[in-house]
């Protein structure tokens, strides 16, 4: 009965944990730090950043502004993930007159914890983009994500995603969501380029929020069927006296 107790007890601190995940600043990450959504850890965080004259005298990246959260609501598809939350204007732009923008370029490692769960895919979503502008019929304004999936850093031999939602001269593009299949893979590189910008001095863009996930391989029910049987032979050999050394 203790032994039941103690395994719900820790059953029960298990879905605690997982069900209050914590955001993480990106400054941490940044810092050498790591985070984990499920099995999938998310390491070596890597960024450049670049804008242009917005009249913020020597604008600086401020990472401490994006906060990060592991999601780990997605079962095997879509799969954990991650959600950027962008605060304090980070990724916001207002136009200049000529072309202002921000473009940050975001890179990690995606490490699989349990292997018989491997990656087979990602998405990604733009899920916070506000763009009001004035309807002149001459604007130019939005936001694009451009993110690729290889087998090692700033490679895209697995994949190329492109997410968008922009106005140019009243036509507007909302294509927000986008996915790339590959063969299932126990590691991969994930390298993302954010760009947003604006060229009316009337319009801005903000984005604010965007999410991926990454869906995995099922378990063989003979894969599960070895592993029950290893937990259950080492149950018994810590509380079955046969199976006790002499």
């Amino acid at each position: 009965m203790k032994q039941s107790q103690q395994f719900l007890c820790a059953l029960g601190l298990v879905f605690a944990i997982l069900g209050s995940a914590q955001a993480i600043p990106l400054s941490t990450l940044l810092h050498g730090g790591s985070i984990t959504a499920g099995d999938k850890l998310f390491s070596d965080w890597s960024f450049t950043y670049a804008a242009s004259d917005l009249g913020h005298s020597h604008r600086i990246f401020n990472p401490a502004s994006i906060d990060v959260t592991a999601l780990n609501d997605g079962g095997d598809n879509p799969g954990p993930g991650l959600q950027f939350d962008v605060s304090s204007g980070e990724l916001s732009v207002t136009g200049n007159g000529v072309y202002a923008y921000v473009d940050l370029q975001l890179g990690f490692r995606v490490t699989v914890l349990d292997p018989t769960r491997q990656i087979k895919d990602n998405s990604l979503s733009l899920g916070g983009l506000f763009m009001p502008y004035q309807h002149d019929g001459d604007n130019d304004t939005g936001a694009y994500i451009l993110e690729t999936v290889g087998t090692a850093a700033f490679t895209d031999n697995l994949g190329v995603k492109e997410v968008e939602g922009s106005v140019l001269d009243e036509i507007t593009t909302f294509a927000l969501t986008d996915s790339a299949e590959f063969l299932p893979q126990s590691e991969i590189w994930v390298s993302k380029n954010i760009l947003v910008w604006s060229v009316d001095t009337t319009d801005t863009a903000s984005l604010t929020q965007f999410t991926q996930r990454f869906s995995q391989t099922v378990p063989e029910p003979g894969t599960l069927a070895l592993l029950c049987i290893a937990g259950l032979t080492g149950c018994l050999a810590r509380n079955c006296p046969r199976f006790s050394r002499p």
